[in-house]
């Protein structure tokens, strides 16, 4: 008997099963009200915290879930095949706000914002500022000093996802001269309260993930809310972004295989010239290259997800190879499906228009194709320099 791989298995498709019965009963029949309103309704969010979503990654320990970057990468693949507005939520505060408490946070903080996810809260991760959004060691928009025993949090970030909703941020800020670009960044854990003001943007897609622009006025943060020593936020950043860029990845997934659903549906439905589109050559080619898309991006993300879980060295590369390859074969593949639904799929009464607003994104957030590209080339310069 052939050996199953480690998305094959038992645990693993209970998972799926579960998820995907909370999305059809619960997501599916709002998920276009999400789309038009660009909000998730409060029973939908305490659903969502009830099923551990907002806290996936969160250590039983800590009263989470535990799931592992597979498993969240997984759910999160399900709930975008619904919503990926609702997704993103899981995403920010289930995978990229629980990665720096856990690694860097003291215990004391590590008790407190874990246990918060797990209790329902939900979490922000405050990276992107006007300025600057690639350039994340450029950062300097929001900046942080000491004053009487506690950090000053003052500053400005945009795209953030979740700030509509969150409990609390993490906030990377400017501890040091901007000419110290990378060695003068500091990441803060920023209580929600008077000193946060949101401002929520209307996104193109992705809507309803509570995305904003975010106004940090005076915060003050008590020391053991800095995660890590102060000015060395820079690779703590990046590892998240590792992580993050993973379960991105499969919320491109999840879009992507909507739209593959919606395409194959119609073709076998539709007849044209007095037979099924699906029997016509073209569309069976059309049909076909959406499947390998999906299934190489599928595989690309699984991997990369396995990797990390395990603590490869390689798992950064996968990473954003799984990012680069799942947003651009996303966009072939939610293109091709507009193309067998025709008129239909370019109208508002159609899922698929949602989804080709959708996943623009994932070539944009988490770093863009052209970062991803570059990461993965200096990562394969770096191993012919550790060869020589």
């Amino acid at each position: 008997m052939a050996a199953k791989l480690p998305w094959e298995s038992e645990e693993i498709l209970s998972l799926r099963a579960s998820v995907r019965e909370f999305t059809s009963k619960y997501v599916e029949p709002v998920a276009d009200k999400i789309d038009r309103e660009n909000t998730v309704p409060e029973d939908l969010l305490r659903a969502g915290a009830d099923m551990g979503f907002w806290s996936m990654r969160v250590p039983e320990e800590y009263g989470g879930p535990g799931l592992g970057v597979l498993e969240a990468a997984i759910t999160v693949e399900e709930l975008s095949r619904a919503s990926s507005g609702y997704a993103l939520i899981a995403v920010v505060s289930g995978s990229m706000v629980v990665y720096p408490i856990l690694n860097y946070a003291g215990e004391e903080a590590r008790e407190r914002y874990l246990r918060k996810l797990a209790e329902g809260g939900i979490g922000a991760f405050a990276l992107t500022e006007p300025c600057c959004g690639t350039d994340v060691a450029g950062l300097h928009m929001t900046r942080a000093w000491m004053e009487g025993g506690e950090w000053v949090v003052e500053g400005q970030k945009i795209f953030i996802t979740n700030s509509a909703y969150a409990d609390f941020f993490i906030v990377a800020a400017r501890t040091g001269k901007p000419e110290e670009r990378h060695r003068g960044i500091t990441l803060f854990i920023v209580d929600r309260g008077p000193c946060v003001e949101v401002s929520k943007l209307d996104m193109m897609g992705y809507r309803g993930s509570g995305t904003g622009i975010v106004y940090f006025k005076g915060c003050r943060v008590p020391p053991e809310n800095v995660l890590g020593e102060p000015g060395t936020a820079f690779k703590k950043v990046m590892m998240t972004l590792n992580e993050g860029r993973i379960v991105t990845s499969a919320s491109g997934l999840g879009v992507m295989q909507a739209a593959f659903d919606d395409a194959l549906r119609y073709s076998m439905e539709r007849e044209s010239m007095g037979r099924r589109l699906i029997e016509h050559q073209m569309v069976q080619s059309l049909i076909a290259e959406m499947a390998w898309r999906l299934e190489t991006a599928r595989l690309l993300v699984y991997t990369a997800a396995v990797k990390l879980d395990r603590g490869d060295a390689d798992a950064p590369r996968y990473a954003s190879l799984a990012k680069l390859h799942t947003a651009q074969a996303g966009v072939d593949v939610v293109r091709m499906a507009m193309q067998v639904l025709g008129g239909i799929g370019y109208s508002r009464e159609s899922r698929v228009e949602r989804l080709y607003r959708d996943i623009k994104m994932v070539e944009i957030g988490d770093g863009t194709n052209e970062v991803q590209r570059m990461v993965i080339a200096k990562s394969y310069m770096g191993k012919i320099r550790m060869a020589k």
